[in-house]
């Protein structure tokens, strides 16, 4: 039986030609980082290269709203106007950036990076290698790119490594046809239990956007299932 599809991680998609700054880097050099290497944000690193935060173009920006910030009065967000204030008023990058920056290994999955940005509401990732220093940038785009992967691509990764992985020897009758990342599997098994596995596990390969099950089955073998679920948690 062959191995299974293999699961990106972030080190497949993430930008790992970082611009970085220290934390003492001024602000108008940042300013030119981020328009000279059309970037959203800059990383901060100290002099090791491990991260110490993030200045972004929304820090940055800040500068423009000193006068409005000046004249809020919420007093229910009153703390985290002086933190707003404290970066409108900032001279350089330790004073500007946000801190600490959220990393991750660059090990992790494109699920498990998509579920942290959105858990986390940012856009980007500090990836780090295994001694804490700075690899890579993943961000919201970067994730995305594995939805474009074509279709020929994904059919062949269905027909020739998830379905040799499951059964020795796959029906005749069984079609695999993808559409804009659609997998719709056509055919009959021998267990409901493989149909649910099979449509499950395509689901689950990277940039597969959805699957349409038309499989139908010889047998259904779903008591036996959960007669040998009981058995494996009365263990």
């Amino acid at each position: 039986m062959s191995s299974m599809p293999r699961r990106r991680t972030v080190s497949d998609v993430m930008t790992a030609h970082v611009h970085v700054a220290g934390p003492q880097t001024p602000f108008k050099l940042l300013v030119r980082l981020i328009e000279e290497n059309r970037v959203s944000a800059i990383p901060i690193v100290d002099q090791h290269g491990v991260p110490m935060g993030v200045v972004s173009e929304s820090d940055l920006l800040l500068k423009e709203r000193r006068r409005e910030l000046d004249g809020a009065s919420d007093l229910f967000h009153a703390r985290r106007r002086r933190e707003l204030r404290a970066k409108a008023d900032g001279l350089l990058a330790s004073d500007l950036m946000t801190s600490p920056p959220i990393t991750v290994p660059a090990t992790i999955s494109l699920a498990q990076a998509a579920r942290l940005m959105q858990e986390r509401n940012v856009r980007r990732l500090v990836v780090v290698d295994g001694r804490g220093k700075i690899a890579g940038i993943v961000s919201r785009s970067d994730l995305l790119q594995v939805f474009l992967r074509g279709d020929e691509e994904l059919r062949q990764e269905v027909t020739d490594v998830l379905i040799p992985a499951l059964m020795l020897q796959a029906p005749a009758n069984l079609r695999v046809d993808v559409r804009w990342n659609v997998v719709t599997l056509t055919g009959a098994l021998e267990r409901k239990s493989d149909v649910e596995i099979l449509a499950r596990l395509a689901a689950d390969l990277d940039g597969v956007v959805g699957v349409v099950d038309r499989l139908t089955y010889r047998w259904d073998d779903s008591a036996a299932v959960r007669q040998m679920e009981r058995a494996a948690t009365a263990i």
